[in-house]
């Protein structure tokens, strides 16, 4: 028998860590500045809810995978119960979500870089940055699997050590009041906690090489969020209950590490550390994802029915190397010309859009009903309606 007849499988805790992975970037280093500016320590009911929301959304998508297999979630699912038209309109959703979170990414290499290069300002030397991976990836520069891991260390042991270190330094004094924005920043803060979550749905990719994948899938989305939970709860209130949220006035502008310099002056080499971790893990996410994403928004074109796009695919006008280049562009406008408070915010409404649109397939198409199931599908479409629409007026009330 051919071996190819019969590929190797990976195994559930390969897919936990996949998911915990894609999940956890450096981007959950601007976290605690917007819960500290934006809710306080009621933010853990935000994180708490946050994790539900995404924990019935993941067990949806788990649900859809094992009824409607393929590739390209993000269109087929929607499509299969809107059709095209709504399949490209998530599909595109999903891609402005990325260009979105890359745009917030690119705005932090400039605030972080700027520590080594002060004579630049950080909007644009952000912008200099992302042109600079773009011409490394153009170049064919890839990170390698070992480079992955390599970066996923250098972000996580420096937060994690420095979480560790805050709460040795806890301060009772900071937990009250508990919610002194009122109940409803609990869920204003939502978004902006659903953008460090995002990735998650990679766990989709992997149901034809797991092992028993209609029990493992759903597994593998409960182990790896709730995980990815915790650590969240435990880094993001490590620092708010040990650093007073005076030292967070400078908003998405102040680092962590000139939070740390400021409040423990006699932690520098911890700081430091979580300076070069920032650093290393925000040029490392930029550069893997630049090529991703433009590589799903050629996937995206290929599935159009525009024969002006298909002329310019087919006499290859159309490429990967446009497509590089196109993506990066779009990066560096969002960055130049967006906020970075409402990067996250706009992030979660167009990325729990596309969920909700992909969910709703498991509704419309009929299928064997199940009760379990079907419950948790109704709570991800109404906890995911509710977020697009908090996360509109917090795009709204950013912007304007």
């Amino acid at each position: 028998m051919d071996s190819n007849d019969n590929p190797k499988k990976i195994t559930l805790l390969t897919a936990i860590i996949v998911g915990m992975n894609a999940m956890i970037g450096i981007g959950i280093a601007a976290i605690p500045t917007i819960l500290a500016d934006q809710v306080g320590p009621a933010g853990i009911l935000s994180c708490l809810f946050s994790i539900f929301l995404i924990l019935c959304i993941g067990l949806s998508l788990a649900r859809a995978a094992e009824i409607f297999p393929g590739a390209g979630w993000n269109y087929l699912y929607p499509s299969k119960w809107g059709g095209h038209k709504i399949g490209m309109i998530a599909s595109s959703f999903y891609i402005l979500a990325v260009i979105a979170a890359m745009g917030f990414l690119t705005q932090q290499a400039g605030i972080w870089c700027s520590t080594f290069i002060p004579f630049i300002i950080p909007k644009y030397l952000g912008i200099i940055i992302i042109f600079i991976l773009m011409l490394f990836v153009i170049a064919g520069a890839q990170a390698s699997s070992f480079v992955q891991y390599l970066i996923a260390g250098c972000v996580l042991i420096p937060l994690g050590s420095t979480a560790f270190y805050c709460w040795f330094n806890f301060d009772s004094s900071l937990v009250t009041p508990f919610m002194p924005q009122g109940i409803s920043s609990i869920f204003h803060a939502v978004p902006s906690i659903v953008f460090a979550f995002g990735g998650f749905e990679s766990i989709i990719s992997l149901y034809a090489i797991l092992d028993n994948p209609k029990k493992n899938i759903p597994r593998a989305f409960v182990f790896s969020i709730v995980g990815v939970g915790i650590i969240y709860i435990f880094f993001f209130y490590g620092i708010l209950f040990a650093i007073p949220n005076t030292f967070f006035v400078g908003g998405l502008n102040t680092t962590l590490f000139h939070v740390l310099k400021g409040y423990f002056p006699q932690a520098k080499i911890l700081a430091t550390f979580v300076l070069f971790g920032a650093v290393f893990g925000i040029i490392g996410t930029l550069h893997s994802m630049i090529w991703s994403l433009s590589t799903l928004f050629t996937s995206v074109l290929k599935i159009t029915k525009s024969k002006f796009v298909h002329n310019a695919l087919d006499k290859n006008i159309w490429n990967n190397k446009v497509s590089v280049i196109l993506t990066t562009v779009a990066i560096a406008l969002t960055s130049l010309f967006i906020r970075g408070e409402a990067l996250p915010p706009l992030t979660s409404l167009f990325i729990i859009s596309t969920y909700v649109l992909s969910i709703m397939a498991l509704l419309f198409v009929r299928q064997e009903w199940k009760s379990g199931h079907n419950i948790i599908t109704v709570l991800g479409l109404i906890t995911g309606f509710f977020m697009i629409y908090i996360a509109g007026l917090k795009v709204l009330d950013v912007l304007l």
